[in-house]
């Protein structure tokens, strides 16, 4: 699979993967029960926003034999939130350089984050 440039999902998408992640796959019905256990959601937001989801490549869909679409996710969540934060973090150091760096070694020192793993990759970098 080629590495796409994923970006980072809205609310409702959010909830939409998080059912899908789960389940494997997915009919738009599915997805709009599990959600109206939390909340009121309409059915056409529901498919239009996992319609949206597939144009943009996170799901893949087929239709099964009464027509309906099932989706599917095209990565696990690990593999997902690996591209997405690649992403992001590609774009700090590009927009950002240095300054970017220093900012997330600042925070990863200061954070619940400071791990004994984070501290022997930090010491390798300086």
């Amino acid at each position: 699979m080629t590495k796409q440039k994923f970006k980072p999902l809205a609310e409702l998408e959010t909830e939409i993967m998080t059912i899908l992640w789960n389940l494997k796959n997915a009919s738009v019905r599915t997805v709009v029960n599990r959600l109206r256990k939390k909340r009121e959601v309409a059915y056409t937001t529901i498919m239009t926003t996992m319609s949206r989801l597939h144009a943009k490549g996170v799901l893949k869909r087929q239709q099964n034999a009464s027509g309906a679409y099932i989706y599917t996710p095209t990565e696990n969540k690990q593999a997902f939130l690996a591209h997405v934060s690649g992403n992001m973090i590609t774009g700090l150091l590009n927009n950002f350089g240095n300054v970017a760096v220093a900012q997330f070694i600042d925070i990863l020192e200061n954070s619940r984050y400071n791990t004994r793993e984070w501290r022997k990759k930090l010491k390798k970098i300086k």
